[in-house]
């Protein structure tokens, strides 16, 4: 029953983590604060969410100007500016 939970809940978090790369791609917004613990399980696993993030960007020709997490405790907050 357990695998079956955590399957669902990576799939949960993968929709939302495609909803949020749609939204930076397309979106008229150029800056954005991301709260990653709504997109990883583990919040100190920031490193390897943001690099993805900004791998798929790349790829998608968005340029990414100003990058900077502000790590605590409970949070890890993305804040993020992007030329399309």
């Amino acid at each position: 029953m357990k695998i079956i939970l955590n399957i669902l809940e990576n799939q949960k978090i993968s929709d939302k983590k495609n909803k949020l790369l749609y939204k930076l791609i397309f979106a008229e917004s150029d800056e954005f604060n991301i709260d990653i613990a709504d997109y990883v399980s583990d919040i100190y696993d920031y490193d390897d969410f943001v690099s993805d993030i900004k791998s798929i960007l790349k790829k998608s020709k968005v340029v990414v100007i100003s990058s900077d997490v502000k790590l605590d405790s409970k949070t890890a907050i993305w804040y993020l500016k992007v030329r399309k």
